[in-house]
């Protein structure tokens, strides 16, 4: 395997790894991809939104023994997929500089975050399956597909706020219902990106293939692990991963 291949699956890996334990997992994948070994913005997020589709796979595999799929599911799926399509089209089109400008912003806002906001317990009673809330979840499926397709970071934290401090959805289905539908979501935005030269499939396969072994792994780990020390470690060392990023881009 090329030396540049295993490096961006080995980051990718560990990407996905850190970013169930504090969120973010994108910075570390981004900091490997744009500044290791010099992909261009573009084509660094394509990559690394793709490459998830592993991670997906694997968490769905162990995920699916634990919780039922609901009806709703599918329709958040469908609205997802919208907005995947349109996400990928806003980082294809958008201007690199505007791109950079945004990403700047969005690891910023992802380092405050993760310093100065805590998680909280989650004490939600479940969602109510009624048509003005279903209705108000598709628009954020699309909003959360735009965002994941052509920003990438912080997106797994926005779609998790947003479906459990505003719908109320219990906060380990609403980890199943965005693995769900990112399983089938995040293909058409890989699709989008591969026509339009963003994808190299000597680098993806192998970066699939770590995030699935990621995904498994993670869905092992959720919540039964949990290091306070290792917690704030990692959240220092995504300061460090930050401003690597941002002298580098």
């Amino acid at each position: 395997m090329n030396t540049d291949i295993l490096i961006a699956s080995l980051g990718v890996f560990l990407g996905e790894l850190y970013g169930n334990m504090v969120g973010g997992g994108s910075l570390l994948t981004q900091a490997v991809l744009q500044n290791i070994l010099h992909f261009d913005i573009k084509t660094a997020l394509a990559l690394d939104n793709a490459a998830v589709i592993g991670a997906n796979l694997g968490m769905i595999l162990i995920l699916r023994q634990k919780y039922k799929i609901k009806w709703w599911f599918y329709l958040f799926t469908i609205f997802q997929i919208l907005g995947a399509i349109l996400g990928a089209w806003i980082l294809i089109k958008i201007p690199a500089e505007l791109l950079k400008l945004i990403f700047i912003t969005a690891i910023l806002s992802l380092i405050i975050k993760n310093l100065f906001f805590s998680e909280k317990k989650h004490h939600e009673k479940g969602f109510k399956e009624n048509w003005p809330n279903l209705i108000l979840l598709s628009v954020a499926a699309i909003f959360t597909g735009a965002y994941n397709a052509a920003f990438v970071i912080g997106d797994w934290i926005i779609a998790l706020l947003i479906l459990t401090n505003i719908f109320a959805i219990k906060y380990q289905r609403a980890i199943f219902l965005l693995v769900f539908s990112m399983l089938f979501s995040q293909p058409f935005a890989a699709y989008k990106y591969y026509i339009n030269g963003l994808i190299d499939f000597n680098f993806l396969v192998p970066m699939i293939l770590a995030t699935f072994i990621g995904g498994m792994i993670s869905a092992f780990l959720l919540h039964k692990i949990h290091s306070k020390k290792l917690e704030i470690f990692l959240k220092y060392l995504s300061v460090g991963l930050v401003i690597y990023l941002i002298l580098n881009l």
